[in-house]
């Protein structure tokens, strides 16, 4: 296999990667939206760093180690940072 060959191929794996982690954050905000609806209809505090905290530690858990825990508590603080502005969206 030529090496463009080679390189167009990883690169549909890629890609078909992206599509999954769209489709998964995308099920992530429906269950973060629920969450904030039940929180709210129950008065409850939106923000809970004890939580942020325990989802930090699990994806350093779960990081088999390709890529730096450090870029991925980059990437989950983004995350989480659009998570908590749906709570300003709903109701």
């Amino acid at each position: 296999m030529d090496p463009l060959e080679k390189i167009n191929e990883l690169r549909s794996k890629v890609d078909e990667i992206d599509r999954k982690i769209v489709e998964l954050l995308n099920e992530r905000t429906r269950l973060v939206r629920e969450i904030i609806k039940i929180k709210k209809e129950n008065r409850l505090s939106l923000y809970d760093p004890k939580r942020e905290e325990e989802i930090f530690e699990k994806i350093r858990n779960a990081n088999p180690g390709d890529l730096y825990n450090e870029a991925l508590i980059d990437i989950y603080e983004t995350i989480l940072k659009w998570m908590k502005s749906l709570a300003d969206e709903e109701y």
